[in-house]
């Protein structure tokens, strides 16, 4: 088993809520699980470091991402305003070919929507459309700050329980994509993340 193979493992356990914020992943116990020495375990949580859904301290511990209220407000104004310049960019450069794999990456996100894996399937939906945009320094950074925020959503399961309203929005933002309605496509993005923030955060409060 390689690295990418028991990151990617990861990453799916995180996201699913397997894993909560703040839980101890020992490289001993995932050698074992996995069947392999700690050295492969050692380079995928070093990958997984580096997408900011674990963090490694000095000891050699790693833990899964937890953050405050304070770090998530502060995370989804970086996301307000990376994903929606990402999104102005993106309307006017896009293809024929964009706009077909944004439509494919909605109806897998339609699918996945309700399933365990539903966080890849949004990841897919919004890289597909910001892709376009040819800024790929500004994806990753949006991409990081999804992840840290994905880890937090998984726990307390908020988006999920809000599947029809987020699939609502994803289909809205493609119209206006189609129709080149930069401005009405970005205040869509707008209202989508403010919502996830908002019931994040009103989870938060109460747990």
């Amino acid at each position: 088993m390689t690295p990418e193979t028991i990151c990617d493992a990861l990453r799916r356990d995180i996201l699913s809520g397997r894993f909560p914020p703040g839980s101890t992943l020992p490289q001993g116990d995932l050698a074992d699980r996995f069947g392999v020495s700690r050295i492969p375990v050692r380079d995928a949580l070093a990958q997984l470091a580096r997408t900011g859904l674990i963090a490694l301290v000095p000891n050699r511990r790693a833990c899964v991402i937890e953050m405050t209220r304070e770090d998530i407000a502060e995370a989804y104004d970086l996301r307000l305003m990376l994903e929606c310049d990402l999104l102005r960019r993106s309307i006017p450069r896009m293809t024929r070919d964009d706009l077909k794999a944004i439509g494919y990456a909605l109806e897998r996100s339609d699918l996945e929507a309700r399933q365990n894996n539903w966080a890849e399937g949004d990841r897919l939906f919004h890289t597909a459309l910001y892709r376009p945009a040819g800024r790929p320094r500004q994806l990753a950074m949006t991409e990081r700050l999804r992840l840290s925020c994905q880890a937090q959503i998984a726990v307390y399961r908020t988006l999920p329980e809000q599947t029809g309203q987020w699939l609502t929005d994803h289909a809205r933002i493609v119209d206006f994509c189609r129709l080149r309605a930069v401005e009405a496509a970005k205040q869509r993005l707008k209202q989508h993340l403010n919502a996830a923030r908002d019931a994040l955060l009103d989870r938060f409060r109460s747990s």
